[in-house]
């Protein structure tokens, strides 16, 4: 299941979720994370997960507009799905680190 959060910003802000993400992969043994800018009104963080049921976790920031902004854990980007649990521990972290609020759409 898709699972999003709503992020408390006024605009896309990079170097903000570049440090956030940061923080969370560095709280896991092996993982690491690159941020990239995908158009306009997307951020995107790409954790790559060491071991056998490793992989890389996508998880994106959307500029919505009226809407705001949204972090979304979307299972069918990347190895969201053959991680498993570990695509949503970090999925929930990161929202933590926005301090954003999940959504149920």
């Amino acid at each position: 299941m898709d699972r999003t959060w709503r992020v408390p910003w006024k605009k896309l802000d990079r170097a903000r979720l570049e440090e956030a993400a940061r923080t969370v992969a560095g709280g896991y043994e092996g993982v690491t994370v690159t941020v990239e800018t995908e158009g306009e009104d997307t951020l995107t963080c790409f954790f790559d997960v060491p071991g056998e049921q490793g992989g890389i976790v996508e998880l994106s920031v959307y500029d919505m507009d009226a809407d705001g902004f949204v972090l979304s854990l979307e299972l069918d980007a990347s190895d969201n799905v053959e991680v498993g649990d570990d695509a949503h521990v970090l999925a929930e972290d990161l929202a933590d680190e926005l301090e954003a609020r999940p959504l149920d759409l």
